[in-house]
């Protein structure tokens, strides 16, 4: 069980960081807005340290299967998303990206049978609220009293697979991801047609190329 990892950040996705320790490097997957938070404070290249939950994936084939690694910075909120993790149906990626609100807000309104707010975390309906409500009500009451109030994951508007892999390319070289998102936006808005992460990143280096010329 690896429940903390230290090392050196030395990659930032939209979703998951690589920590590089000891001349080895792990792949993390992490809430966006905490990758997010962790790029625009210019944390590549820094010490880090995640407290971590390990599982195993399962592949498309029932023989496959994958080690992965969750990592958050506060161990409460590791300790939170594998309570929450437990409920049938809600898996880790899910997960991952349903927390758009505070963690305190979502642990209310499971203490609250609150279904109006948890239908509102992406990818939980109304059976899957009531089976947050069912599972974990009474077990989330500490986290309710949390001061925290940023949420864990962001949402963006939805975009191609391939959008997705061209901001991942932009963030491996640095660029916020605001300035990544918004350059892959301009892009598909002026070329609507785009049909491969290779051919956006192309009319984003031409449209960079031409901003430098012109100023």
């Amino acid at each position: 069980m690896i429940s903390r990892l230290s090392g050196t950040l030395v990659q930032l996705g939209e979703q998951t960081a690589l920590v590089e320790t000891n001349g080895v490097c792990y792949e993390v997957m992490v809430p966006s807005g905490l990758a997010e938070k962790l790029r625009d404070n210019n944390h590549v290249n820094q010490p880090i340290t995640f407290e971590t939950i390990y599982y195993i994936e399962a592949g498309d084939k029932k023989a496959a299967h994958f080690p992965r690694l969750v990592g958050f910075l506060d161990p409460v909120d590791r300790e939170f998303f594998s309570l929450f993790t437990q409920v049938p149906g809600l898996g880790v990626k899910k997960a991952l990206k349903s927390l758009i609100f505070p963690i305190r807000n979502i642990a209310a309104a499971i203490e609250t049978k609150d279904t109006a707010t948890l239908v509102r975390l992406p990818g939980v309906g109304a059976r899957q609220a009531e089976k947050i409500i069912a599972e974990l009500k009474g077990k989330t009451a500490k986290f309710a009293l949390s001061k925290k109030e940023e949420p864990l994951a962001v949402t963006h508007k939805e975009r191609t697979p391939f959008a997705d892999e061209a901001i991942d390319v932009l963030s491996q070289l640095q660029y916020s991801s605001q300035e990544a998102r918004q350059m892959v936006d301009t892009a598909l808005a002026q070329h609507p047609k785009v049909k491969s992460v290779e051919e956006l990143i192309t009319l984003i280096f031409q449209s960079e190329r031409h901003k430098e010329a012109t100023t």
